[in-house]
C-alpha cells in the first residue's frame, strides 16, 4: 500500500512546518502507476545544472538540456531529412543552446566543445517512453540509457545528426575548420529485466544519468530499489527548494529580452 512518506522522525519544528510541502511533491513523484512529467525532469535537469555550476558535483565540462530541447531536435530532424539537398538552416534557438544560453533557468553560458564536453538530454519516444542520452563532443558518440532496453534508432540518429551541425555553428571563425559534421557514432548501453512496471522508466532516466555522470554501476539502480530512487528523486527537489544559495539564484532570474515584460491579454 502506498504512503505518503515522512521526512525524519525527529520534533524539528522547521521540519514539521515544511512537511506538507514534501507531502505534496512526494503524492506526484511517487505515487502508484504515476508517470514522471516533463516539468518533473526539467526539474531534475536544473538541479543538475546548479551542482556542476556551483560545483557541488565533481564532474565539470559537462551540461544537461531540458524536454523542450529534445523535443525541437526530433522536430527538426523531420525537416532536415527532407531537405537535406537543399541545404538546412539551424534555427537560431539551438545555437543558443549550443552558447549555453539555454535553457534559462540555470543558464551557463558554456559554449559547446570549448567549455563543455559532454551533452545529458531526456528524451521521451513517441510521448510513451523515457529514454536518456550521453552525446560526447570529443569521442564523438551518442551512449543511450533506456531501461526498456529497445533500440530507437530514428529518435536518436536525429541527436547524432543534428548535434555535430550545432556544434559547429557555434564555434569562432578560427575554430570551425577543426569541426565536421559527419554523424556521431550511437551504442546502446545493454539494458534487460528492467521497468517491469511500465511506469519507472522517468525515474531510470534519471538514475541513470547520474551513475553515467558520477562513474557509478548502472546495476546499482534495478526494480528492486526503482521506488527508493523516486524518494530520492522527491527529497533532491524538496530539498533543493528549500536551498538557501538556490533560492538566492532563483530569485536573481531575469527573464531574457526576447521575452513579452507583461502579459500579453488576448481577447
Amino acid at each position: 500500500i502506498f504512503k505518503t512518506p515522512f521526512l525524519t522522525d525527529s520534533y524539528d519544528l522547521e521540519v514539521r512546518c515544511k512537511a506538507k510541502d514534501y507531502e505534496l511533491l512526494a503524492s506526484r513523484i511517487i505515487g502508484p502507476n504515476i508517470w514522471l512529467k516533463n516539468f518533473d525532469m526539467d526539474a531534475m535537469m536544473y538541479l543538475f545544472r546548479e551542482r556542476t555550476a556551483l560545483p557541488r558535483w565533481r564532474p565539470d565540462r559537462v551540461t544537461f538540456m531540458n524536454c523542450m530541447f529534445s523535443n525541437q531536435i526530433i522536430t527538426a530532424y523531420g525537416k532536415f531529412d527532407g531537405n537535406k539537398r537543399g541545404g538546412y538552416k539551424i534555427d537560431d534557438n539551438f545555437l543558443e543552446y549550443g552558447r549555453g544560453e539555454l535553457p534559462y533557468h540555470g543558464s551557463t553560458c558554456s559554449v559547446w566543445s570549448v567549455d563543455v564536453d559532454r551533452l545529458y538530454i531526456p528524451i521521451c519516444v513517441n510521448q510513451i517512453h523515457w529514454i536518456s542520452v550521453c552525446v560526447n563532443l570529443v569521442n564523438r558518440t551518442v551512449d543511450v540509457f533506456d531501461c526498456g532496453g529497445k533500440k530507437n534508432n530514428r529518435v536518436v540518429e536525429a541527436f547524432a545528426v543534428l548535434i555535430p551541425r550545432i556544434l559547429k555553428a557555434v564555434q569562432s571563425p578560427e575554430r570551425k575548420k577543426d569541426f565536421n559534421m559527419k554523424q556521431y557514432i550511437v551504442s546502446y548501453v545493454p539494458m534487460h529485466g528492467l521497468n517491469m512496471s511500465g511506469n519507472d522508466c522517468g525515474a531510470y532516466l534519471l538514475k541513470f544519468i547520474e551513475c553515467h555522470l558520477l562513474g557509478l554501476d548502472f546495476s546499482l539502480v534495478n526494480d528492486e530499489n526503482i521506488k527508493e530512487a523516486r524518494h530520492k528523486i522527491a527529497y533532491d527537489l524538496w530539498e533543493a527548494a528549500n536551498d538557501a544559495v538556490l533560492q538566492s539564484r532563483m530569485s536573481t532570474f531575469k527573464p531574457p529580452k526576447r521575452a513579452p515584460v507583461k502579459p500579453v491579454q488576448l481577447g
